[in-house]
């Protein structure tokens, strides 16, 4: 009893002491220290926002912001005295803070609001609304003075049973601050602009104009990507299924979907007067060519197979041949209408690509993508600038670049290091002309939608926890983000940012924002261009002239960011080794396949599948475990190797088996050659045989695809004896095919002296004619006629008589004999 007393006295006393603090404004966690960083509490309950108003601070908004969400008590033991605050930071300066400013503890955010009752108790698994409304500036608002981006608390306390007052939950998210309304205090500030010193934005009312006085140059990049998904090992030209490792891509496609989304809310940019045309102007979509290869084989029917290592494993039909098409159908309609650009195939890493070192592998993955592009949508993409996925570019990515003469490229602000700075934040390092964004912005944007996705450039002190934050909350930090560089023009004299008064926009490849997300982010660009914060610069416009950048500028890893995250896991030397021995197998066969105007398909498109699978094996992951990129970058080499084995056993030679006779010494050799592919193919035979059996060389033979073909070999001996004959066979291109055959051959062969023997034969025969022609000329016997009997009269008598007359005699002594009574 005595225990369980001291307890209860504690937990009052520890209200007590709370209720003060918060009365004075301090809080919990001002007094326990004001570190940046939030501490770790237990889980007492959970908020999330369902509407904060207005979404960006505007002159012609209200003088006040008005949060609403949902508290539901995720304790074991009830909460009391439940009440909310707002809680505003002070304006960013640097793209970092828009992620390190949610992270950052209460006393991170000075300006505190009055406290608001939200309820009496709330007990285990209840709910209740939440809704604040505070001054934007003034006593007990925000206290924002000026336009900017300023991060938002919104801040619950409650006192949990036996635990005291402390912060059971919390929100945060950004406000943008275009411009603010007026207000009595500024307006005694007000000075007419004609004097020197005054502020041209300030009005006679206390407004605060937006800051137009730099334009940042925004320019937004639409990613429309999803990691590879077709299975390894497959062949082109329509000759097999399309195979697919999973069937989540039908799933995204769908209109809710995750790329179907996107497209739906694209479409409004072309349809409606809903978005100011400027803001399709400024938007490039920019699409990775192996979705579109994707989708397009998904619109021919597709099967899913259960073992994608296996390329003959066992399959089930795919379920999304309809959202194929649709989605397909809906993207042609939209390039026809908006910039369209090509990233790297598969979102391939230059730094495998420079670790492999095959020049075409290499063109396919930056150079080829926009001719696929092209031919899949119908349009002519935008060319010139290359995207590496992950955001950097190291030494040997540049090389690749300069190899394959693509001699600018968008990589973030954290992977160079210029000594001065450009205002549009273009750098040269070596020939490669550099376009900069900062990463920070891109997290904010992936942080919104259905799933979070962080860049692998951010380092860990960069990613605040998103675990309970609401949409709503992610959404306007996106949106926030995306205003930044347009709201925050840098004071003069004081350090500039490294992307200058750009606004490139480059949200992580695979995001996922919803419909709401897409309209928030479409409807911040529209007002920042229509505000004059911004103006837009299409793609094509930074292409034209980013070739003019001077500065030059290092090229290094992001800090706090581990080397082989930042080059997108690069293959090993051993996995190169593989790919580069598929891809030199893969181009032989190419090379001895034969495509004419009646074959079903040309070996270049046949084998290209084999090719693009190689790219796929070093896709940049999405995650950050080099166990799960390597796993995956293995199973794509086994299902490309796996084909490529089948491809060369699909042709052989059948084995006769037993001995072969040669009825000659020049009889042929009769072998038939099987080939299973959709090609025809040429081979050549490798022939061994002893000196006694010459065999000839039937130089390239080409095989008809799907059947056989008889070949001859001429042979010949010179010796009858038993020989052994070894032949295999190769592409004319010298890919071994198949296992040699051996034959065991009997020759029949008498050489000259058979020869001779026949001509004296022949010689004796011609003699002995002559000789008898000879005497019949000249009327007498013939010595080999002496020996001849003389024919009696009975004989002489049947020679004479005519042939009926004997046929009638020879008739009748057949029927006496028959019946001889009868005589």
């Amino acid at each position: 009893m005595a225990a369980e007393s001291a307890r209860r006295s504690a937990a009052v006393l520890s209200t007590l002491l709370g209720t003060l603090l918060l009365v004075l404004g301090l809080g919990i966690a001002p007094l326990l220290g004001a570190g940046t960083a939030r501490a770790v509490e237990p889980e007492y309950a959970r908020l999330s926002l369902t509407e904060i108003t207005p979404s960006t601070v505007t002159s012609a908004d209200g003088d006040t912001v008005r949060v609403r969400g949902r508290l539901t008590n995720t304790f074991d033991r009830p909460i009391s005295e439940v009440r909310v605050r707002l809680q505003a930071g002070s304006a960013l300066t640097d793209a970092v803070q828009l992620r390190t400013g949610l992270m950052a503890s209460s006393a991170g955010f000075p300006a505190i609001t009055a406290l608001r009752t939200v309820s009496g108790t709330l007990d285990p698994g209840q709910s209740t609304d939440v809704d604040i409304e505070v001054p934007i500036a003034g006593p007990g608002g925000l206290q924002i003075t000026d336009t900017g981006v300023y991060p938002l608390l919104v801040n619950v306390i409650g006192t949990p049973e036996s635990v005291g007052v402390v912060s059971v939950a919390d929100s945060r998210t950004l406000l943008p601050v275009l411009s603010l309304p007026a207000d009595p205090g500024r307006a005694s500030g007000f000075v007419d602009p004609v004097y020197e010193g005054a502020d041209p934005r300030l009005g006679r009312d206390g407004s605060l104009a937006p800051d137009t006085s730099a334009p940042a140059a925004l320019t937004m990049i639409w990613p429309l990507a999803a990691p590879p998904q077709l299975a390894p090992g497959g062949l082109g030209g329509r000759t097999e299924p399309v195979r697919l490792i999973s069937d989540d891509l039908a799933a995204s496609l769908r209109p809710e979907g995750r790329l179907g989304s996107q497209l739906e809310s694209l479409s409004e940019l072309t349809t409606g007067d809903r978005f100011d045309e400027r803001v399709r102007s400024g938007l490039c979509l920019a699409i990775d060519p192996d979705l579109l290869v994707t989708v397009h084989g998904m619109t021919l029917g597709y099967l899913v197979s259960d073992d994608p290592v296996d390329p003959r494993a066992a399959t089930s039909p795919g379920a999304g041949q309809e959202a194929a098409r649709a989605w397909l159908g809906k993207l042609r309609k939209l390039a026809q209408e908006l910039c369209v650009t090509a990233l790297p195939f598969a979102q391939a890493g230059l730094d495998s690509l420079a670790v492999i070192g095959d020049d075409q592998l290499t063109a396919t993955a930056v150079n080829g993508v926009a001719d696929i592009v092209d031919a899949l949508l119908g349009v002519t993409s935008l060319r010139g600038i290359t995207i590496p996925a992950v955001g950097t570019l190291s030494q040997a990515g540049r090389e690749v670049l300069v190899g394959q003469d693509r001699l600018m490229a968008a990589v973030a602000s954290s992977a160079v290091a210029p000594a001065g700075r450009d205002e549009q934040g273009r750098y040269q390092s070596g020939p490669i002309a550099l376009q900069t964004y900062a990463v920070p912005i891109s997290a904010a944007i992936g942080a919104a939608g259905t799933g979070p996705v962080v860049p692998s450039i951010i380092p860990g002190w960069q990613q605040p926890s998103l675990r309970g934050e609401s949409p709503l909350s992610r959404r306007q930090s996106a949106a926030a983000a995306l205003a930044f560089p347009a709201l925050t023009v840098p004071d003069e004299g004081a350090p500039a940012p490294i992307i200058g008064r750009s606004a490139m926009i480059m949200p992580p490849t695979y995001w996922a924002p919803t419909p709401d997300d897409a309209a928030t982010l479409l409807g911040m660009a529209d007002l920042l261009i229509a505000s004059g914060t911004a103006r837009p610069v299409g793609l094509a416009e930074m292409i034209e002239y980013l070739p003019e950048a001077t500065e030059p500028t290092a090229l290094v890893t992001p800090g706090d960011v581990d080397p082989l995250v930042a080059g997108g896991f690069p293959v090993s030397s051993a996995g190169a080794q593989e790919i580069r021995a598929d891809l030199a197998l893969t181009a032989q066969l190419q090379g001895a396949l034969v495509g004419s105007r009646d074959t079903v398909t040309s070996p270049q498109t046949y084998v290209a599948p084999l090719q693009e699978d190689m790219l796929r094996a070093v896709t940049t992951p999405q995650s950050q475990t080099v166990a799960t990129a390597r796993e995956l970058r293995e199973m794509r080499v086994a299902g490309t190797t796996a084909t490529l084995r089948r491809m060369v056993e699909a042709v052989a030679l059948l084995d006769p088996g037993g001995r072969y006779t040669l009825a000659s010494e020049r009889s042929p050799l009769l072998l038939i050659v099987r080939n299973d592919l959709a090609l025809p193919i040429r081979v050549r035979m490798d022939i061994q045989a002893p000196a006694a059996l010459n065999v000839g060389d039937v130089g390239v033979q080409e095989i008809p695809p799907i059947g056989t073909r008889q070949i001859q070999i001429g042979t010949h001996a010179s010796s009858s004896e038993s020989a052994t004959v070894q032949i295999a066979m190769v592409t004319s291109t010298g890919v071994p095919l198949s296992d040699p055959v051996t034959l065991e051959i009997y020759t029949n062969a008498y050489g000259k002296p058979l020869f001779w023997i026949t001509v004296a034969a022949a010689t004796v025969l011609v003699l002995l004619t002559a000789r008898r022609l000879w005497h019949r000329f000249r009327g007498q016997s013939d010595p080999a006629d002496e020996d001849r009997p003389e024919p009696d009269a009975e004989e002489l008598r049947q020679a004479s008589t005519p042939y009926e007359e004997r046929l009638d005699r020879a008739r009748h002594e057949h029927v006496e004999a028959a019946h001889p009574e009868d005589s």
